[in-house]
């Protein structure tokens, strides 16, 4: 046991200042702590269930990181979008949640009909171009 307490303490005189550092920070959060140790109790079966699905996509999740840090800065400008918008999403989420059925009902037909709205879509475009071309024709015909 002792050879291992030598071995070991470097590694704890490395550590000792960062320690020292986050010492403040600690005494701030153990009160939070402490007030969560009941839901951590009751959360603690369901985390332990959790834990292989965990470990099993630990990699990917690691694999994934350098794409993530990539765009993080875009999520970060978004964010406040994101939240200005929340009320109203919270608004219209039962509505939406009402229309579920019926999208799933929808969805396969939605998909057999896009391969045609692709060949359509161009020449929709250029007659919404023509119009709106004619329309200063359409406004000195109107009588004023």
């Amino acid at each position: 046991m002792l050879p291992l307490f030598i071995k070991m303490l470097p590694l704890f005189f490395k550590v000792l200042p960062l320690f020292i550092k986050m010492l403040p920070l600690f005494n701030k959060v153990l009160p939070l702590l402490i007030k969560m140790l009941p839901l951590l109790i009751k959360v603690l079966p369901r985390l332990i269930k959790v834990l292989p699905l965990f470990i099993k996509v630990l990699p990917r999740f690691i694999k994934m990181l350098p794409l993530f840090n990539k765009v993080l800065p875009r999520l970060i400008k978004v964010l406040p979008l994101f939240i200005m918008q929340l009320p109203l999403f919270i608004k219209v989420l039962p509505l939406l949640i009402k229309m579920l059925p019926l999208f799933i009902k929808v969805l396969p037909l939605f998909i057999k009909v896009l391969p045609l709205f692709n060949k359509v879509l161009p020449l929709l475009i250029k007659m919404l171009a023509h119009s709106i071309m004619q329309l200063p024709l359409l406004i000195k015909m109107l009588p004023l």
